[in-house]
């Protein structure tokens, strides 16, 4: 085995620290998106071999619809519209683990898709909607729009999620810190996620950002909407994606890069699980290795940092396996807008028990930036202590 493969097998060593305690490791992010803790946990418990993840969680989903359709029957309409939100989420992780559109896939998310829609048409707030963004060549993204309640003009959050994550799981309409705070939120399955790759959708080195500016331009004709105050919070990928959209797009007034990928991706396309590399593979529809290696070898934010001009909050993990802390480092020193960096002490890409603080927090920051709290100059390094 040379250098380079000796290198790329690093991944075995961080799995082992997750796979020793795999409810403790999603089980975090998992709730914080909805999931029910108990249902992780006994999804995951029947979970003795990779093969094994779509059979289990299409169980667990199949479970939670049955009771949503018995509880329709009855009438009982919230408990009804929560069984098909849990439903849809627990399809999530069965679609996400096929690289391919499958039949099998293609029926899996046709069933997901129905089941979220069905929560949002027995949802009691009746403020979250599935939308359909008008995009190019006829084709249009798919998203998901929660307004609040009773409000005249919304600051809306425009949220991309990471590749291996889809709309229906951020923010939770059970829990969304945004709406809380008075802001909108519209989550997409840009170009390469989710249910816009069941529609053939391929991601390319710049079509994200134009997604971005197309959700944009949709957000303009929703008059309960305030164009003027647009955020983009993007995690993981959508760490890389997000700050492409700012970049491009004078409209966007606040920016959130979270669990960042900012910089080279050979930390996570040739060091990390091969399950990385293969899913982008199969998001950008290339299949060729060194065709693949070549596109990755640009997605950089690099050339675009310095055109970001919006308030920008970028936070990482102190030793995230995805994104070295130096790279982090260098991409903040690069930006010329008002910056923050947070980095949190001892965790990794995900944050383990930090992140239901740093949901909060981004929140606060999020709407602190869009009511112009943020003065021009601003610089900042946090450091978050471990707890």
């Amino acid at each position: 085995m040379n250098d380079r493969s000796r290198r790329a097998q690093k991944w075995v060593n961080e799995e082992f620290y997750k796979v020793l305690d795999v409810f403790g490791f999603r089980s975090v992010m998992f709730v914080e998106w909805g999931f029910r803790p108990a249902d992780v946990r006994r999804t995951t418990e029947r979970i003795k071999h990779p093969l094994a993840v779509v059979k289990q969680w299409v169980r667990t989903a199949e479970q939670e619809q049955k009771l949503a359709e018995e509880a329709e029957v009855k009438g009982h309409r919230e408990s009804a519209a929560e069984f098909y939100y849990r439903a849809a989420l627990y399809y999530g992780p069965a679609c996400g683990v096929l690289h391919a559109n499958t039949p099998r896939k293609l029926e899996l998310y046709k069933r997901l898709v129905a089941c979220y829609t069905r929560f949002t048409e027995l949802f009691e707030e009746a403020s979250v909607r599935r939308v359909e963004i008008p995009f190019e060549n006829g084709k249009t993204i798919p998203g998901i729009l929660q307004t609040v309640p009773g409000a005249k003009k919304s600051p809306c959050v425009l949220v991309i999620p990471g590749m291996d994550t889809i709309k229906e799981y951020m923010p939770s309409p059970y829990h969304n810190h945004f709406r809380r705070r008075g802001m909108a939120t519209l989550t997409i399955d840009g170009p390469g996620q989710g249910e816009s790759n069941t529609r053939e959708t391929w991601v390319t080195l710049d079509n994200f950002e134009r997604a971005g500016k197309a959700a944009i331009d949709f957000i303009e004709t929703f008059p309960e909407l305030d164009a003027g105050k647009v955020g983009v919070y993007g995690w993981s990928m959508g760490s890389y994606w997000g700050p492409r959209v700012a970049a491009f797009d004078p409209r966007v007034k606040a920016l959130v890069g979270a669990m960042g990928v900012f910089l080279q991706k050979d930390t996570i396309f040739k060091h990390s699980k091969p399950a990385y590399r293969a899913n982008y593979m199969y998001m950008s529809n290339i299949h060729d290795e060194d065709a693949f290696d070549a596109m990755a070898a640009q997605m950089t934010l690099e050339p675009v940092a310095p055109k970001i001009k919006c308030p920008t909050l970028l936070a990482m993990g102190e030793f995230d396996e995805l994104c070295p802390l130096e790279d982090g480092e260098r991409i903040f020193d690069m930006l010329k807008c008002p910056k923050e960096l947070w980095v949190y002490e001892d965790e990794t890409h995900t944050f383990g028990g930090r992140l239901p603080d740093f949901y909060l927090h981004v929140a606060d920051w999020m709407r602190d930036a869009l009511e112009g709290k943020i003065s021009a100059g601003h610089a900042k390094r946090v450091d978050q202590l471990a707890r």
